[in-house]
């Protein structure tokens, strides 16, 4: 793999793993347009690059939750609940979800879908019950978990499907885009973790180290400006501006599939 891919993939990883437009998709898309189909392994890999920017983002509230372990015991407990729907989909269907990658139809159909769901219902509803990610309820940290299960289905986008939901249970912007992120951090870490103790993984590794790094290095500095970016217009546009991207997006790929361009 040249280095020149390796950096543009992991913009678009970065860009794309935490605004709510799909980061599998667009990595589709874009090895679609170079016109090079690049290993699952390699695209899993950048994660470890946004999870980075993740932690780094949320750090102070990480440490807070450490720090008064005691106090976040409950919230802690909800969050590694509500990651065990997606942990036992990927675990028994990964391989199912692994061919959706290549079936670029499903990224059309799935784009289409959440955006229109974002353009309906992306904004924060007007009556809040949960103005805090900590004080967040059970029945709400379980029903975003399975939400998230559903983006393991590329074109969904993991951060905008848990987002949207959480709007709809009444969470406020901050509060949904913090149990979203949190939620992620031991969701790509798990998954990261899987390809990078595979054999696959660490072949690849060991074939384009060099890759790896500049596709990580893109990534991390793409997902924290992202997330930094998202954070600050979420609470007063929400998610309809993605929503039409995402139609938009949609619309544009399958004229493109339809006349045989990618």
């Amino acid at each position: 793999m040249s280095l020149l891919v390796a950096l543009f993939l992991g913009i678009v990883q970065g860009l794309t793993e935490f605004l709510p437009i799909s980061s599998s998709g667009h990595l589709v898309i874009a090895e679609r347009l170079i016109g090079q189909t690049v290993s699952f392994e390699f695209d899993v890999l950048l994660n470890f690059g946004t999870l980075l920017a993740l932690v780094i983002f949320y750090r102070v509230r990480i440490l807070e939750i450490i720090k008064h372990a005691k106090t976040n015991s409950s919230y802690v407990v909800k969050l590694l609940v509500a990651i065990v729907p997606t942990f036992i989909a990927g675990f028994f269907f990964g391989d199912v979800f692994k061919s959706l990658n290549e079936e670029i139809w499903v990224v059309i159909a799935m784009l289409l879908a959440i955006g229109l769901i974002m353009v309906f219902f992306g904004k924060e509803r007007p009556k809040v019950h949960t103005a805090n990610a900590s004080d967040v309820s059970w029945r709400q940290a379980i029903t975003v978990g399975i939400a998230q299960m559903l983006a393991l289905v590329p074109g969904t986008s993991r951060s905008g499907i848990t987002i949207l939901t959480g709007l709809q249970q009444k969470l406020s912007a901050k509060a949904a885009a913090e149990l979203s992120f949190m939620l992620a951090i031991p969701t790509i870490l798990g998954a990261s973790m899987k390809v990078l103790l595979s054999g696959e993984g660490r072949d690849f590794i060991a074939q384009n180290t060099s890759a790896v790094f500049i596709g990580n290095a893109a990534s991390f500095i793409a997902g924290f400006a992202a997330v930094s970016f998202l954070i600050r217009i979420l609470s007063t546009h929400g998610l309809r501006a993605f929503g039409y991207y995402r139609i938009a997006l949609a619309f544009v790929l399958g004229i493109l599939v339809l006349s045989n361009t990618i």
